[in-house]
């Protein structure tokens, strides 16, 4: 039987949580690589052939990687572990935040809301350490979160009719009928439109708005970081997230060999030599990682859509403004 850390020190836990299709395996990846180059490990670029890091460290395990949703970073980071992935903010009280409508909403689809879905804290899932789980009492990371004296905790957020029309391609590959059916209906039938104002985009500002009303609350603790700027630069950003998530500034020698071997060329490739999806969800061999152009929204923008988008949105008390969009579109989004 495996090892099993107990995590006592659980109200130090750094939570780096994305909405889906917000760079989370980017994310995933580039931390892993971060941490494995940092303590002397090697990878070689599966496109290019190039050896990265300390040609006698020992290579990155592909086949042992999971996704997490914990990551053990001691040794990089001054905690021994890193959440990575998707969640409601911990400390969130919907009551406290006036947000009436928050308890009554659910998700359209499980998976935004992991430490909250009624998991096996007592085994969750840890990539990158010597054990493969560990325990998370999840009443004392929420009781810390609320008090402000949690670990740092950041949302990466992408503008929610991107992250819609991508989820929505996503869930429709997906092989899971949990996914790829809405109410009933294979989710290759529904509209987009009505994909996003019957599901969607609910969903979207149910986690958002947690986020948001932390962030406002405890500014120190809670960093919100839009998509659209990690894709501008992503050392840069990632940098400022690992940053926050440190707890103070601090070199970081090996980030842009990690950022680099996160690319999408590359994670397909490693795809490939595995044989399966990275995140286990696609059925013969596809992938479900998808080339992104910063310069290009990921769907042709309707502007009549995009206005009725924010207007529910800001009717949920989601605040607008928070929203980047790509580049060539900044102008029309303002008129939006």
């Amino acid at each position: 039987m495996s090892r099993i850390e107990v995590m006592f020190g659980v109200s130090g836990l750094p939570i780096l949580s994305t909405i889906p299709r917000s760079g989370t395996w980017f994310l995933r990846y580039a931390i892993s690589f971060l941490c494995h180059l940092e303590q002397g490990g090697q990878i070689v670029d599966c496109v290019t052939g190039r050896l990265v890091g300390d040609p006698a460290g020992p290579t990155f395990d592909f086949e042992r990687f999971r996704g997490g949703p914990l990551f053990h970073v001691r040794g990089v980071f001054p905690v021994p572990h890193l959440f990575v992935g998707h969640t409601a903010c911990p400390g969130f009280v919907a009551k406290t935040a006036g947000v009436d409508w928050w308890e009554r909403t659910r998700f359209h689809v499980p998976g935004y809301d992991y430490f909250h879905e009624g998991m096996n804290y007592r085994y969750t899932p840890i990539d990158l350490g010597p054990y493969q789980y560990t325990k998370v009492r999840v009443g004392a990371l929420e009781r810390s979160a609320r008090k402000g004296t949690s670990g740092p905790i950041v949302l990466v957020y992408r503008n929610p009719l991107d992250q819609a029309a991508s989820y929505y391609r996503y869930c429709r590959n997906h092989k899971d009928s949990t996914y790829n059916c809405l109410g009933g209906r294979p989710l290759s039938s529904v509209p987009f439109r009505d994909y996003l104002f019957d599901s969607a985009l609910a969903s979207y500002a149910k986690q958002f708005i947690s986020f948001q009303a932390m962030a406002d609350r405890h500014p120190a603790q809670v960093l919100l970081m839009p998509y659209e700027r990690m894709l501008r630069d992503r050392v840069g950003a990632l940098a400022m997230v690992l940053d926050h998530l440190n707890g103070a500034p601090r070199e970081w020698p090996t980030l842009a060999d990690a950022v680099w071997l996160a690319r999408t060329e590359h994670m397909k490739a490693i795809e490939k030599q595995l044989g399966r999806s990275l995140d286990g969800t696609r059925a013969a061999r596809g992938s479900h990682i998808t080339q992104v152009n910063p310069g290009r929204p990921s769907r042709r923008i309707d502007e009549r859509l995009r206005s009725e988008a924010l207007a529910r949105l800001a009717g949920m008390g989601v605040d607008t403004g928070l929203f980047e969009w790509p580049a060539i579109d900044r102008a029309a989004s303002v008129a939006a």
